[in-house]
């Protein structure tokens, strides 16, 4: 579900001219950290804290350990700490290890605030996405610098956090021996071991313990939804507010052992360990130069390594526990984008309904019956004025299959749209939610265009509003907006509700949108977000292809969700 290749280059604002004597410095329980001071935008950062131990040898498919030091002299906090292992070579600029469980803090300088006017800060912490399989928060995107700036142009300032998790095998492993453990989940272990890291120590860096924000987009979405779940809903105080961008606890599998159980044994088999009394034990002994290539190319096909029902951290799956109220009754902001189907619609695969049929039944793990498919394609049928990408009328782009713009539809509803409309009906029977309907086409970041000279181009319009476009406009970084005034200003006026809603638990504000809450209106309100020049933002009922999510959803625990 990742839609774009990720950039590979440097941080581009964090200079390496600043003296020692600027260095910022924060004490947390454990020492002393060295931050750096970027001037540009007057801000301090800390970059590449571990917030709990090494993942490697014993602690290998482990639960995060506390760190366990403590130290007199300042440690350097002023790179971005190594990704947790994956198979992209883009999350690599900053090395790759399973010494990877790191946070990043930015924060308006001290210099910025006197300390008679000072207060504790509203905290966002970023979760990137990547499938579950991939990513790391060090990538251009996730550039907290540019939003913290606009937080304080615009008299509300925050602390922007990101972190790193284990990601695919490394973090989501699953077998019969691993199985009641207390050993699955640890993505999800590791988020929440960062967070108690932040309740902890985020004082120390001027933020407010009792205001944290979890945020993310796509598997990082998933995760918000998934971490609001966690133990039926209890937070334990670790965080106050959610943002979720595209995805919900309910778009992947929850596979069990069945799924699990033949991939570990092919790992154990290929690293020599199937004849050990613990296939796990001796797992935690294989180096990880040895380990690491057969991680991910033990999959073949299907899903890789997502969340499981475990019993415990998530002790049920998450449609059952949305409908049972089990999750944190915090207030939510929540949206996807118009067209987040073609993220995942086959390429040159679907052209004629027997296809779409034999896919819907066998080719995506939806698990449906046949007369489900049989209503599934009556809801959906074959007509490009009613598929994705929205409002581009006959054409078909047929060159990525007759029926392209139809399953696009299908599949987008499937993992967004239809689980959104679930958790926005039962979310905001509790609290405040705000949901958001993306709908303006994002920059193709073209690198060899001069971006002073407003060149540049959309990215390709049989791709429309996809996964991940809204994601640029959020973090205000001009790289990625693109350089047109129409999306800057709307890049100005997320960022502005984004950080309302860490403030106030409301995205509303002087000079925004109006945004009413979901329950305002008895079908549900979304704010469609897009350009002046589109018509600006709007208030919608939320009854796009309602039909067609409903019964989705009905279906949806067929998709073991």
């Amino acid at each position: 579900m990742r839609t774009i290749q990720l950039l590979q280059y440097a941080f581009s604002l964090l200079p390496h001219h600043s003296s020692a004597a600027a260095h910022p410095r924060a004490t947390v329980l454990n020492g002393t950290y060295a931050g750096r001071y970027l001037p540009e935008f007057n801000q301090d950062l800390f970059l590449g804290i571990p917030y709990a131990q090494s993942t490697s040898g014993a602690h290998r498919f482990l639960i995060p350990q506390s760190l366990n030091e403590s130290w007199y002299d300042d440690r350097p906090a002023q790179s971005y700490g190594p990704a947790c292992p994956d198979a992209d070579p883009d999350d690599t600029l900053y090395g790759m290890s399973e010494d990877c469980l790191s946070i990043n803090i930015v924060r308006p300088s001290r210099k910025e605030f006197p300390h008679a006017n000072r207060r504790r800060l509203p905290v966002m912490l970023w979760i990137h996405g990547g499938s579950y399989q991939v990513g790391t928060s060090s990538l251009a995107y996730y550039n907290l610098s540019y939003i913290v700036s606009h937080s304080v142009a615009i008299g509300k300032p925050i602390i922007g956090a990101s972190i790193n998790y284990r990601k695919g095998g490394w973090g989501n492993m699953y077998s019969l021996e691993l199985q009641g453990t207390g050993n699955t989940n640890l993505a999800l272990r590791d988020m929440r071991k960062a967070l108690a890291w932040v309740q902890e120590n985020i004082a120390s860096f001027g933020g407010d313990p009792s205001q944290v924000t979890i945020w993310g987009e796509s598997s990082g979405s998933f995760a918000v939804g998934q971490l609001l779940m966690t133990y039926g809903g209890q937070t334990d105080g670790l965080f106050h507010r959610s943002i979720q961008e595209s995805g919900s606890a309910a778009t992947a599998w929850y596979n069990g052992t069945e799924w699990y159980q033949p991939i570990y044994n092919k790992i154990a088999d290929q690293v020599n360990c199937s004849s050990a009394v613990s296939v796990l034990e001796c797992l935690r002994t294989v180096p990880y130069s040895t380990l690491y290539p057969l991680m991910n190319s033990s999959i073949v096909g299907g899903p890789g390594f997502y969340p499981v029902v475990d019993g415990d951290i998530m002790p049920g799956y998450p449609t059952d526990l949305l409908k049972a109220g089990r999750f944190a009754h915090v207030p939510h902001l929540y949206g996807s984008n118009s067209d987040e189907g073609t993220d995942n619609a086959p390429v040159d695969a679907i052209n004629t309904d027997a296809q779409l049929r034999e896919y819907l039944l066998h080719g995506g793990g939806f698990g449906y019956p046949s007369a489900t498919v049989d209503e599934i394609m009556q809801l959906y049928p074959d007509n490009p004025f009613l598929g994705i990408p929205l409002d581009t009328g006959s054409e078909r782009f047929a060159s990525r299959g007759w029926q392209y713009k139809r399953v696009a539809a299908i599949v987008g509803d499937i993992f967004y749209h239809g689980p959104r409309l679930e958790d926005a009906r039962h979310y905001s029977k509790y609290s405040p939610t705000y949901i958001y309907r993306f709908n303006t086409r994002p920059f193709a970041n073209n690198t060899n265009a001069t971006y002073t000279d407003l060149t540049g181009s959309l990215a390709p319009a049989y791709k429309g509003v996809q996964h991940f476009s809204e994601v640029p406009f959020v973090f205000g970084n001009p790289e990625f907006v693109g350089p047109w005034p129409a999306y800057q200003a709307l890049s100005r006026e997320m960022g502005s509700q984004w950080i309302h809603f860490a403030y106030d638990g409301d995205p509303n504000g002087n000079g925004l949108p109006k945004w009413p809450r979901y329950d305002d209106g008895p079908s549900g309100l979304n704010l469609v977000l897009q350009t002046e020049g589109m018509g600006g933002a709007y208030v919608e009922d939320d009854v796009y292809r309602v039909e067609g999510r409903e019964y989705l959803s009905k279906w949806a625990r067929r998709r073991h969700v």
